[in-house]
């Protein structure tokens, strides 16, 4: 099986290399020898490449995010197969969470045939040739430890949060949508300044870290926009233009509440620019650029207010800070400052308007168990 396995791994490299001519032949080969034992080597083939990308640093989201749509039941598969070699609770909690995201639990063993066979060495070529990627959690079998007091945003605020979004939503009156989504963004802002109060100790903070994967065109604006809210929320990022991903380093309940925030206005977005009557594409991305520009001034305002006059958060703000800015260094030495331009005015300021009134209340998320 394992010579099979070879085989199989042997196509997508002539495939990676942009000769998708002889992978008939190779197919047939492995499909010789029968359907389940070929089937089975397209399994170790897969579970393998799946084990050298967790060691370059991607996680099971980061692959199931840039793995072409043909193929991503197929990766599925192989991402449960390669996870029964681990306990669960050898797992970091985040890679847990991600697991249940995915739905891959209990997920029964697939039926190969030749067609998924070629299918397999289309994803073995489009796995190997993806890059190394920064560590951001400890990957499977590595023993973790459980930061004291990362608990998170507390579920019964999000449960508010959500609430208060889902009126903003069905609103059709702009201005209720705005002043639901301002006492949203209060509540968000002021539980983080309360977490932050509770933890107001002399011990060091810690800083983590998480990727928001941008779905395309104009991902640019859209990472700023992702960078409009880290920043809103102490966090720093990192956009990996060919990539197609935001990387973030902050504390956990600041980026809980960024990838939360940044999903729900990634959405507003775009219906926004959808109901405007231009359609260039000079257009949209201005429009995209305006958007992330006001909702920045936006949340910066709105944290400025929460913040104001409570000199408790001071220290331990300041030490969190130190800890991102270190991990940050860490994980990006030499990183450059990218600016855009813009070629549509008329864009710019639709964008902007539009992010006046966007809703700034992120959506509840699924909590792993």
């Amino acid at each position: 099986m394992a010579v099979l396995a070879a085989r199989l791994t042997e196509a997508a490299v002539v495939l990676a290399g942009g000769d998708r001519r002889p992978v008939p032949t190779y197919v047939r080969d492995v499909a010789a020898r029968g359907l389940p034992t070929a089937g089975a080597a397209a399994m170790m083939a897969l579970a393998h490449s799946l084990e050298l990308l967790w060691g370059r640093g991607w996680l099971p989201a980061d692959v199931a995010a840039v793995a072409p749509k043909p193929v991503r039941d197929l990766l599925l598969d192989a991402i449960a197969h390669e996870g029964e070699r681990y306990a669960t609770r050898e797992l970091h909690p985040t890679w847990r969470a991600q697991l249940l995201d995915l739905g891959v639990a209990d997920r029964p063993a697939p039926e190969f045939t030749e067609h998924s066979l070629a299918l397999a060495v289309e994803l073995l070529a489009a796995l190997m040739v993806l890059p190394q990627l920064p560590h951001l959690i400890p990957a499977p079998g590595t023993p973790t430890t459980t930061t004291p007091g990362a608990h998170g945003v507390d579920r019964r605020v999000l449960a508010r949060v959500r609430a208060l979004l889902a009126k903003a939503e069905s609103t059709p009156y702009p201005d209720e949508a705005e002043a639901l989504s301002t006492k949203a963004q209060e509540l968000m802002a002021r539980h983080a300044f309360e977490q932050a109060v509770l933890e107001h100790d002399d011990r060091p903070q810690d800083a983590s870290a998480h990727r928001i994967w941008l779905t395309g065109p104009y991902q640019g604006p859209k990472a700023q926009l992702v960078d409009a809210v880290a920043t809103a929320n102490r966090c720093r990022a990192v956009f990996y233009a060919q990539l197609g991903c935001v990387a973030l380093v902050g504390h956990h309940t600041d980026l809980e509440i960024t990838a939360l925030l940044s999903t729900s206005l990634q959405v507003q977005a775009t219906q926004a620019m959808k109901r405007t009557p231009a359609r260039t594409r000079a257009f949209r991305h201005a429009f995209l650029t305006g958007y992330a520009h006001r909702i920045r001034t936006r949340l910066t305002t709105a944290t400025t207010e929460a913040i104001s006059g409570d000199t408790r958060l001071v220290p331990v703000l300041g030490r969190r800070r130190q800890a991102v800015d270190i991990k940050f260094a860490a994980m990006f030495p030499g990183i450059r400052v990218r600016r855009s331009t813009i070629s549509d005015t008329s864009g710019w300021s639709a964008g902007q308007a539009a992010a006046t009134l966007a809703d700034l209340t992120p959506p509840r998320p699924r909590v792993a168990s």
